[in-house]
Order: structure tokens, then C-alpha cells, then sequence
């Protein structure tokens, strides 16, 4: 009986396919714990001699640029220029019909040649009576008959030859002449139109002698006078002048950006610049100063200026506020704002996300 159920037993096992007891599930493994956030590392500044370069950026303009309009209206007759052309001042630019105009005038001549006349008679009549009234031969009425006589004939003359003046500016305004030497920018399609007084017609700029346009930072305008020699440059044509000067250094700081108007003079005689390009002023480097190397990653912007992380004995983070002179690669050259670098204070090469004044740093780097 025993043996017949042991014979049982592995009959069920080979029915089974023979496979022994499962074993346990194995627990899964731990996960990693997240590494430790690196230190950030305190390095030195490196004390220099720095003389700061002076960059400034701006567009170069016409010294003079005005659109010219006729006084009076009338039809236009003729224009006396092209667009690109180069006129010396008083050149004429363009005419209007001014044949009434004319006429008026050699009316007026004429009315001056009269009252001319008039005048010579009075003249003479009055120089009569005198001699006449010397020998008893005329009353002292006739006599300042005789001179009113002249005087109205002389004030005669003078109402003429004001209105001569009259009809000669009103001629002369039907021609348009240039109130400066330039090169003409802009002039009408064609003759022929109605022009109403104070309409554009001719625009002028004076090309020879532009001025570039330019701001710089309170701290460089310190250094900035006028009658400075500057080397400007245009980066799209190559076009560079070193005898440019600084013409006017605004004395009040422009409201909207903080900064100090200058305007630099740009000689232009043989063309080699174009108005309204965009063009980079190089001033002369202001004199040598004490200032510190520190790590490009290290500065921040803050208030409108710059500033760098440090820590000090106590490894609390802190702001100092700092100049920036010079940026290259992955240094920067500052310069504190109260002056020396405080003692004790090191640079945070790269300052950790989150970090804070007062942010107690760790021990490496210290």
C-alpha cells in the first residue's frame, strides 16, 4: 500500500512537468540616492592695471538736412536739379511760373522812375522859390508851398521804391535757391503741378561734414572733452577716418536711457561716408586704473549695472555692486563701485540657482 502511493506521487509530478516549487519574487532594488549638489568654488580676483576702452555705436548724420518749400504758390516750371546731384549754396533748385510776378515788378520800376521825376521837380521848384523869396518875389506861404510840395514828392519816391523791394522779394520767391551746399535728395516727378506755399519740393543735405550721433555711460563721459580725436568706422563699408572729433558732450544725462548724449564730428570731403549709415565711434582710452579679474560667470545684472557674488570668512553669499571695463571669453575686469576690493572677499565662480544674500555656502572652496 505505501509503495502503490509513492508510485502516485511521481506519476503527479511527471504529470506536472517535473518543475520543483517556485521560489519567491526578489524585492526590488533600492533607488539610487540623488548626488550630493556640487560646492561652488571661491576663487581669488586678480588685482590689474586697466585703461578702459571707450565704444560707442550711433548713426551718422547730416550736419545740415532740410525739405525746401516755395513761399508763395504758383505752377511749377521748371526744376533746375537731379536727385544726387551736388549744389553749392545759392544754387537754383527749381521755378515757378512767375510771369505776373514780373509784371509786377516793372510796375513798381516804372512807378519809382515816376515818383523820380516828381521828385526832381519839387526839387527844383522848391530851389526857385528860395531864390525867388530871397529877392522879396514870393510869399512865405508859396515858399512852404514849394518845400511841402518836395517833401510829398520825396515820400512819393520812398512808398515806390518799397513797393519795388515788395515786388522783387515776391519774384524772388517763385525761385527756389539753396540755403546751404549738399546733394539733393529728393525732387519733384515732374513740372507742370501746383505748388502750395510751404510744401515740400527739394529736399538738401550737406554731405561733406556729418556728425555721428552717440551716447556713452555716465562713467564714460567723465572722461570724454570736447576736440578729442576719435576713430569712426563703418562696418558695412569698410569706410574709417581717424580725424573725427568730439564736438559736443551734452552736459544732462537723457531721462529714457540713462546715458549722456555726445555728438561727434565727421569730416567727409572726399565722400568716403554715407549719411545715415550705422557707424562705431573708438575714443581714446581713459587713463589707467586699479581694477580686479573675476570669472565672466560670476557677474549678474542688477539695477541697471553689474555685480558679482561673493563670500567672505563667515561663507555667506553677498552682492557687490562693481563696474564692468572689459568682457573677454570667460573673464570680465571690474571695478567696485566704493572703490578697492574689500578685503576677505573672494569671487563664486558660478553662482547655484536659489542663491540669496546671506546663503550659507559650503566649506569647499573656502
Amino acid at each position: 500500500m505505501t509503495r502503490s502511493i509513492a508510485l502516485a506521487v511521481l506519476a503527479l509530478a511527471a504529470a506536472c512537468g517535473g518543475r520543483g516549487p517556485t521560489p519567491p519574487a526578489q524585492a526590488a532594488a533600492p533607488a539610487a540616492a540623488p548626488a550630493p549638489p556640487s560646492a561652488p568654488r571661491l576663487v581669488e580676483p586678480e588685482r590689474v592695471r586697466h585703461a578702459s576702452r571707450i565704444l560707442a555705436t550711433g548713426t551718422l548724420k547730416a550736419r545740415q538736412s532740410a525739405p525746401l518749400a516755395m513761399q508763395v504758390p504758383g505752377t511749377l516750371l521748371r526744376v533746375a536739379v537731379r536727385r544726387g546731384e551736388e549744389v553749392r549754396e545759392g544754387a537754383l533748385l527749381a521755378s515757378l511760373d512767375d510771369a505776373a510776378a514780373s509784371a509786377a515788378r516793372r510796375q513798381a520800376e516804372a512807378a519809382v522812375a515816376a515818383a523820380r521825376a516828381q521828385l526832381a521837380l519839387a526839387e527844383d521848384a522848391l530851389t526857385r522859390a528860395r531864390r525867388i523869396r530871397e529877392e522879396e518875389g514870393v510869399s512865405e506861404a508859396q515858399l512852404f508851398e514849394a518845400r511841402s510840395r518836395r517833401d510829398l514828392a520825396a515820400a512819393g519816391l520812398a512808398a515806390s521804391e518799397a513797393q519795388l523791394e515788395q515786388a522783387s522779394v515776391q519774384l524772388a520767391h517763385h525761385h527756389l535757391r539753396a540755403p546751404f551746399a549738399g546733394v539733393v535728395t529728393k525732387v519733384p516727378d515732374g513740372i507742370g503741378i501746383t505748388v502750395a506755399p510751404g510744401a515740400s519740393v527739394v529736399s538738401l543735405a550737406s554731405t561733406r561734414d556729418l556728425v555721428l550721433d552717440t551716447t556713452l555711460t555716465q562713467a564714460e563721459a567723465a572722461d570724454v572733452r570736447p576736440g578729442m580725436k576719435v576713430l569712426v568706422t563703418v562696418p558695412a563699408t569698410g569706410a574709417r577716418t581717424q580725424e573725427a572729433t568730439v564736438r559736443v558732450v551734452v552736459p544732462a544725462v537723457d531721462a529714457e536711457t540713462n546715458r549722456v548724449p555726445v555728438e561727434i564730428a565727421v569730416p567727409n570731403a572726399d565722400g568716403r561716408f554715407l549719411a545715415n549709415a550705422f557707424a562705431r565711434a573708438e575714443l581714446p582710452p581713459a587713463a589707467e586704473r586699479e581694477a580686479w579679474k573675476v570669472p565672466s560667470a560670476a557677474l549678474v545684472q542688477r539695477a541697471g549695472g553689474h555685480a558679482v557674488w561673493v563670500a567672505g570668512a563667515d561663507g555667506k553669499a553677498r552682492v557687490l555692486p562693481v563696474r564692468l571695463l572689459a568682457e573677454e571669453r570667460d573673464v570680465a575686469v571690474v571695478r567696485p563701485d566704493e572703490g578697492g576690493w574689500p578685503d576677505g572677499l573672494k569671487v563664486i565662480q558660478s553662482p547655484p540657482l536659489g542663491i540669496a544674500e546671506g546663503t550659507v555656502l559650503a566649506e569647499a572652496g573656502r
